[in-house]
């Protein structure tokens, strides 16, 4: 009895170690492995028809899924892009929208398309406004940016998620420049065009935040004398990070996180639990997700604490916290936790069918409004009472 107790202890010592390790590079590849290529655009849509300003589509391959397009989002073919909106019409296994074309020749029958959740290509196709290129020292080489002037001398600084790129925050620049403010939208270590982190790994802040500050250098060497930071699921993490590090940290008066990656951690384990193990299709039992994790802080040095921005005291200005109901990929209930722990400081916004990052597109005039409001709380001389007060 006992040699098979025995035997039966060491090979479950055994898979939970195999299974750690094989889980543990899962956490790796998925979350930390940072690839500079950029990726290679799939077309899952097929243009059915274009007229009167009007597209249809069906999923390539005729495929009967529904096609679930938010209010608003970008649609790109092969030489050209456009913008969808209004009321979505399903008709067996199409989907009928308006399509405004914004560049290039409209989309024939048959053309090949896809959906994109960033909508525009860069400040002045969403806008109309002119743009330069800039760059600051980050990571021992230089990061590009896109700069758009402004009258004001508060600046936003916009920082996108991890795998993004700068054409994500675009859909939060409108009120900031509405508002007369310039707006610096910022890369960092692990970007393509920017310098590689010598881990060639993502951070989730921990080492991005030094790229954020030297933005936030350029903008006060430029003429800013405070900012306002946006980030976008890692994003976040970097604009918490900076505030928890920086020297320079003071000149914010406000940040605005949208989906934001405040506990590495808790996204790993959100994501373990929507995942089965291979084979046997159960649920991943919690013991190896602790397994996996610690063996990924071995094997790939994750200082999990230090990814975790729900604890500590660093938030000290107002936040606007906004977060899709339906993410699948950063728990809301981080987000929920966190304006629990700052209730004086955090105006938290839930967007109900909203996936990461999406906000925008399932409510574009909400979203708008709301950080408009917001941002003329935090730059105003005298906020009005409802304005979330500094810390």
């Amino acid at each position: 009895m006992v040699v098979v107790l025995t035997v039966l202890v060491v090979l479950a010592v055994v898979l939970l170690g195999a299974g750690g390790l094989y889980f543990a590079g899962q956490i790796h590849s998925d979350g930390l492995f940072a690839d500079q290529k950029a990726e290679a655009q799939v077309y899952d849509l097929v243009v059915v028809r274009y007229s009167a300003g009007r597209v249809v589509l069906r999923r390539a391959g005729d495929h009967p899924d529904a096609l679930g397009i938010a209010d608003t989002y970008g649609l790109r073919w092969p030489g050209g892009r456009g913008l969808l909106s209004g009321p979505l019409e399903m008709t067996a296994g199409t989907a009928s929208k308006a399509l405004e074309v914004t560049t290039g020749s409209p989309p024939g029958p048959g053309t090949k398309a896809a959906l994109d959740r960033d909508v525009w290509t860069d400040p002045r196709a969403a806008y109309g406004v002119e743009y330069r290129n800039v760059s600051y020292p980050c990571a021992g080489g230089s990061c590009p940016a896109w700069f758009v002037p402004g009258r004001s001398s508060t600046w936003i600084v916009l920082v996108h998620g991890k795998g993004g790129s700068r054409t994500e925050p675009l859909r939060a620049m409108g009120p900031a420049l509405q508002a007369g403010m310039p707006a610096l939208d910022i890369t960092y270590r692990n970007d393509p065009g920017a310098p590689a982190d010598p881990s060639h790994q993502y951070g989730y802040g921990v080492t991005e935040w030094h790229d954020l500050e030297a933005a936030v250098r350029y903008a006060t060497d430029h003429g800013a004398r405070d900012v306002v930071l946006f980030g976008s699921s890692m994003g976040g993490s970097i604009v918490a990070s900076f505030l928890e590090h920086s020297a320079v940290a003071s000149v914010v008066r406000g940040v605005i996180l949208d989906a934001p990656a405040l506990d590495f951690r808790a996204t790993v384990e959100f994501e373990a639990a929507h995942r089965t193990l291979p084979v046997l299709g159960t649920p991943i039992p919690n013991v190896l997700t602790g397994t996996a994790e610690w063996i990924a802080g071995w094997r790939y040095d994750v200082d999990w604490a230090a990814m975790d921005y729900l604890t500590g005291n660093w938030l000290h200005v107002p936040a606007l916290v906004v977060h899709g109901v339906d993410d699948a990929t950063v728990p809301i209930a981080s987000s929920d936790e966190f304006a629990d722990a700052h209730r004086d400081l955090v105006q938290q916004v839930r967007v109900r069918g909203a996936d990461h990052v999406e906000s925008w597109n399932i409510d574009p005039r909400g979203y708008t409004g709301r950080e408009a409001a917001f941002l003329g709380c935090v730059t105003a001389a005298r906020p009005a009472p409802s304005c979330p007060t500094r810390g």
